[in-house]
């Protein structure tokens, strides 16, 4: 009887079911998961108006409305689901295991006889793998590459110490740039024109181009995920390998779009950031803060030095007499004498490791466009190597301090400055990223600077008025630490800025643009370098548009906490006393904390025949 009743109701009253079944598909429709399947975090518009996916590629979609409605993509994903199996791989099951398992989860019936043999191939090769995240050291080389990269990465679990296999797989998400030249390269890089995507390859690919050829340190962070939420992922990145995305340099990158790619299964805003950018640093501290089933998500942190790095250890742990048989060994870069008296004049025991370091260098400039012969000098050292007894293993170098331990690149700093040509002030500076000379480390590139988009407002007591706008300053010392052949040691900067052509005209406001090139060293803590090239400049104030320029630098940093960077600079214009300037500069920062410092400074110039001082005190706040 009560049969008859409930088909009756259906029969005479459809509707009212109809209208359960759509308002619960809506929705399922509006579920954060349904909607991170589908990339959905891209606002339209200036004023954040509808969302839609990130996705740009109609392969994604089942629905003609489906970038844009995400109502719409899961009717036409649940028609495609229940219609019969095709030829192989044609079923929307076998593009879309992942939205097939989420319509499972919520009772929603699907066609299970679908035959997938591409998907299966590849789901069999990872069913049973970790998911990790890949991190990349930044890269001068290339400006895309300033602030670092980031890699998914998957792999099996292993029960040894080292969580990492060439054999590995890594996705990394990158845009295809073409043949297109520097401007074109920017503007669209910027504004929009590029396409990316997900592509994978196995990590000994990958950590060739960073870690051997770039010269970059890897991390590998390996995520505590649950079973079923690693297969979850995993199913995903197969719908998403090689579909087409949105991309811009500074906010939908591989940063950003691997943090939305992971909140499919991490309850967290892994892509949040206080400034309408998003760097690869920002996304490794959220992911390193984030919590997942009441425990941080990032379980193990794995260091993978680049080869650079790891001749450099090797070499330092040689003794003097070890180092001097290796120079005399390798006198003549092109090649190898081994008959050298201090070589042979050392045992047996210790000639192993000098060999090992040569070696290793060898492998390092096989990476390079060096024009040494590699192959005649590898093969000429693995033969003597040959004739030696196996060395003891070397320990690893010292472990840096990962990226969301490094000092947060954006900076407010508030500071007192007396100055000859103008009453005590305060002045403000601002930078929205990334770090200066004293600020480097090993955790993202040491003796090197990159600060973009700095700006130095004074504010006295009746008016406010610009200091500096610093454009951009890159600087890379490139400080070598062993005399090894071809060992690079160029140090270079290019640096563009709008600042007061001296001290003693704080009003006079004149752009430069330098580009310079040069020398350091590092003996202990001290690192002394010079640089010398040629300075575009306007005129409005001083004379000469293109000048000569040099520099003489020494930066002392004896522990993490105080650093100290001593400047002398000199322009000549070949335009009498408006062409010529000269200055010093004193700088001393006192790290106080991951997030505050406090810094002395102290600076001399003379220009057309006046001289300008000017000491200051600041207080820094990092976030």
């Amino acid at each position: 009887m009560r049969l008859i009743i409930l088909l009756a109701l259906i029969f005479v009253f459809p509707t009212a079911f109809a209208t359960q079944t759509d308002e619960a598909l809506h929705n399922l429709s509006e579920s954060r998961t349904w909607l991170k399947l589908l990339h959905f975090d891209q606002r339209e518009g200036w004023f954040q108006g509808e969302t839609r996916s990130a996705v740009a590629d109609t392969r994604f979609f089942l629905s003609d409305r489906g970038q844009n409605n995400a109502h719409a993509e899961l009717l036409a994903t649940i028609t495609a689901m229940q219609a019969p199996a095709g030829e192989d791989n044609t079923h929307a099951t076998c593009r879309f295991p992942a939205r097939a398992q989420f319509l499972r989860a919520h009772e929603i019936e699907i066609h299970s006889a679908a035959t997938c043999s591409n998907r299966d191939e590849w789901l069999e090769a990872h069913q049973k793998d970790r998911v990790g995240v890949m991190f990349a050291s930044g890269y001068l080389g290339n400006p895309a590459s300033f602030f670092g990269h980031m890699l998914l990465h998957l792999g099996p679990i292993t029960q040894s110490d080292t969580p990492i296999t060439l054999l590995d797989t890594s996705l990394n998400f990158g845009a295809d740039t073409g043949d297109d030249g520097i401007v074109p390269y920017i503007l669209k890089g910027l504004f929009g024109g590029y396409r990316a995507r997900y592509s994978e390859a196995l990590f000994f690919h990958n950590s060739a181009i960073y870690s051997e050829s770039e010269m970059r340190d890897l991390w590998q962070y390996e995520l505590a995920l649950n079973e079923a939420d690693t297969e979850f992922l995993i199913l995903h990145l197969w719908e998403i390998l090689g579909q087409n995305f949105d991309y811009l340099f500074l906010s939908e990158n591989c940063a950003s779009r691997i943090a939305r790619t992971l909140e499919l299964v991490i309850d967290a805003d892994l892509a949040a950031s206080s400034m309408p950018y998003v760097a690869p640093e920002t996304v490794m501290r959220n992911l390193s803060q984030a919590q997942y089933e009441g425990s941080p998500v990032v379980q193990q942190r794995t260091h993978k030095p680049s080869r650079r790095l790891l001749t450099e250890h090797q070499f330092h742990q040689l003794t003097e007499v070890q180092q001097n048989a290796l120079l005399a060994v390798w006198q003549d870069a092109e090649k190898l004498n081994f008959d050298a008296p201090s070589f042979r004049g050392i045992s047996t025991t210790d000639r192993g490791p000098v060999i090992d370091v040569i070696l290793s260098h060898l492998l390092t400039l096989e990476e390079t466009e060096s024009e040494l012969p590699i192959a005649q000098l590898k093969q000429q050292a693995l033969i003597e190597r040959l004739k030696l007894p196996t060395s003891p293993q070397v320990a690893k170098p010292a472990q840096p301090e990962p990226i969301e331990s490094a000092i947060p690149s954006s900076m407010f700093r508030a500071g007192l400055f007396t100055n000859d040509a103008m009453e005590t002030h305060a002045r403000f500076s601002f930078r929205p990223l990334h770090y200066d000379l004293l600020q480097s480390s090993a955790t993202r590139m040491p003796y090197a600077s990159l600060e973009v988009l700095k700006l130095e407002v004074n504010i006295k007591s009746s008016s406010a008025e610009l200091n500096r706008i610093q454009l951009f300053d890159v600087t890379n010392l490139y400080v070598q630490r062993t005399p090894l052949p071809e060992m690079s040691s160029r140090a270079w900067q290019v640096a563009a800025q709008i600042a007061p052509v001296s001290l003693s005209c704080i009003d006079c406001l004149n752009f430069d643009m330098d580009l310079k090139a040069g020398w350091s060293r590092k003996y202990g803590d001290w690192i002394p370098y010079a640089l010398a090239g040629a300075q575009l400049s306007s005129t409005g104030y001083q004379q000469g548009p293109v000048a000569l320029t040099g520099t003489f630098g020494l930066l002392y940093i004896p522990s993490i906490e105080h650093r100290t960077s001593f400047t002398a600079t000199l322009r000549e214009g070949f335009a009498g006393n408006l062409g010529r300037r000269s200055a010093v500069k004193l700088e001393h920062l006192w790290q106080l904390s991951q997030t505050y410092d406090l810094r002395f400074s102290a600076q001399v110039d003379r220009f057309n025949d006046q001289k300008g001082q000017e000491f200051g005190l600041a207080f820094s706040f990092y976030w």
